[in-house]
């Protein structure tokens, strides 16, 4: 472009500047309309039909298969009904975990499982709850079959020996003869609140089925024939669902599922544990975890028991309001948009299946906030249990729940494949996504105080606080709130 080229432009960009300078500004904050009288047109939203996405195998297995021609990718996901807790031989889960993330199948090398995930260009996880494993890869579109494929084998037959227990159990930290060590090398206490998470949920589920790890000394004598017998009892094909969603054609997917998983052999469901409570002493303890960082993050929690159909919806509203992770809620007031104190402080409903779960509320801030951030986190837990909700709160928790947060389980075809398989595997129906929205929609004001009463419980709350705790100690009492101690008694 020659110099007059180059200036007639700059000249363009300048009047347009001006031109944008001068138009009438914006209306203010006054001028707009509140969003109850911007008669927006109703939610249009429509739960797809699980019927037609189901696709059962004569073995028992149940799959998931959704279209969505979006973006060229396919998310494939394997969900079993065994986790962590579901083992007789301890570390037996855990390790068989670690071999499907590491070695692959028996049907191919190490090498060559490495090398399909690479020329697929994979994204592979392998994750574990307590009650739960997931296997899941995301390929692009013209690699599903051999995804596929893969999946089935992974599934199927792991490659479970004894060379790959060893390098399982030495990953997970137990160091095996002849293995030159091991151990996961990590420190537990590093300053964050995903750090503060995972030591309450140590501390929760501690001399609790859920809190099971297994020692080096198990690890070290686990053997092949242990963890092919765990595979044996709950890889099983009543016991597996299955989803697949993205840019396929679903009729030459269902295909695909007969091919790969129908030669798997039915064998029994293995029996659905129901898991007994967490056991608590009534007393509140502080969980002290020092760490030289600028700031400190502190959970706050106790057990969530198993939740009835009939109570899910009151409870999710009343943690909507109290502290739903988004910018309206009880406690993101009072602690950031009236202090400035912290970022965030929210609640987090964690229900178990068939056993316990956790209900923790999370911050974090300078270490000279702390004693404030945990008196207003507790003051507005009080309140939510002793006052009811407002209309207005009510009316935005139930939209943005019904309207908004379930809608997500559906945002795309992946998704929808998931929530389906999941549903399914936990329930055996779709009678919970089928009813939510209506049950979020009929909850009162009355039945979120009943649900605040039933399930927040302040006496048995727990306290996990990593960071400086010397500052913390010294912090100067800012609205006349208590020190850090007299919340509970205090564990280093």
């Amino acid at each position: 472009m020659t110099a007059a080229g180059r200036l007639t432009v700059r000249g363009a960009l300048l009047l347009a500047a001006i031109g944008t300078a001068c138009e009438p500004a914006a209306p203010g904050p006054e001028a707009l309309a509140h969003p109850r009288e911007m008669e927006l047109p109703a939610p249009g939203f429509v739960r797809p039909d699980p019927t037609a996405a189901q696709h059962g195998l004569d073995n028992g297995l149940t799959a998931y298969v959704v279209e969505d021609h979006t973006v060229p990718l396919v998310t494939l996901t394997a969900i079993v009904g065994a986790g962590r807790a579901s083992d007789s031989r301890q570390g037996s889960a855990e390790t068989l975990a670690a071999i499907l993330r590491t070695r692959g199948p028996a049907t191919r090398s190490a090498g060559d499982f490495r090398a399909a995930l690479g020329r697929m260009v994979a994204d592979y996880s392998v994750s574990q709850s307590a009650e739960e494993t997931t296997i899941e890869l995301n390929v692009p579109s013209e690699d599903w079959p051999e995804a596929l494929g893969l999946l089935a084998d992974l599934v199927m037959s792991p490659g479970i020996g004894d060379a790959e227990v060893r390098a399982a159990a030495a990953s997970l930290g137990g160091s095996t003869p002849g293995s030159g060590g091991g151990g996961q090398g990590t420190r537990a206490y590093d300053g964050s609140l995903d750090s503060a998470v995972a030591l309450f949920a140590r501390h929760l589920y501690e001399g609790h089925p859920f809190g099971r790890a297994p020692s080096p000394v198990e690890l070290r004598t686990l053997n092949a024939t242990a963890v092919r017998s765990f595979h044996a009892a709950t890889f099983v094909p009543g016991n597996v669902a299955l989803a697949v969603g993205g840019d396929v054609d679903a009729q030459a997917v269902r295909a695909a599922l007969d091919g790969a998983f129908g030669p798997w052999e039915s064998r029994p469901v293995p029996a659905r544990t129901d898991f007994p409570p967490v056991s608590s002493d009534g007393e509140r303890q502080i969980l002290t975890y020092p760490v030289d960082a600028l700031q400190a993050w502190l959970v706050l929690g106790h057990e969530l028991p198993v939740v009835p159909l009939e109570e899910e919806a009151a409870l999710h509203v009343m943690n909507y309001v109290l502290g739903g992770g988004h910018f309206d809620t009880r406690l993101f007031r009072a602690t950031r948009d009236e202090r400035g104190l912290t970022n965030d402080d929210s609640g987090f409903l964690e229900p178990g299946v068939r056993g316990p779960g956790s209900y923790t509320f999370r911050t974090y801030g300078r270490p000279e906030v702390v004693p404030l951030l945990l008196h207003l986190t507790l003051a507005e837990i009080d309140r939510i249990r002793s006052e009811p909700v407002t209309a207005e709160e009510l009316s935005v928790a139930k939209g943005a729940l019904a309207d908004g947060e379930y809608t997500l389980g559906f945002r795309d075809g992946p998704a929808t494949a998931a929530t389906f398989a999941r549903e399914w595997l936990r329930f055996g129906s779709h009678d919970r996504s089928a009813t939510y929205p209506e049950r979020i929609r009929a909850v009162t004001a009355d039945q979120v105080l009943l649900a605040a009463g039933r399930y927040l419980d302040p006496d048995r709350l727990d306290l996990v606080l990593v960071g400086p705790l010397s500052r913390v100690r010294d912090a100067v009492s800012l609205e006349g709130e208590p020190p850090l101690e007299s919340f509970g008694t205090v564990a280093n």
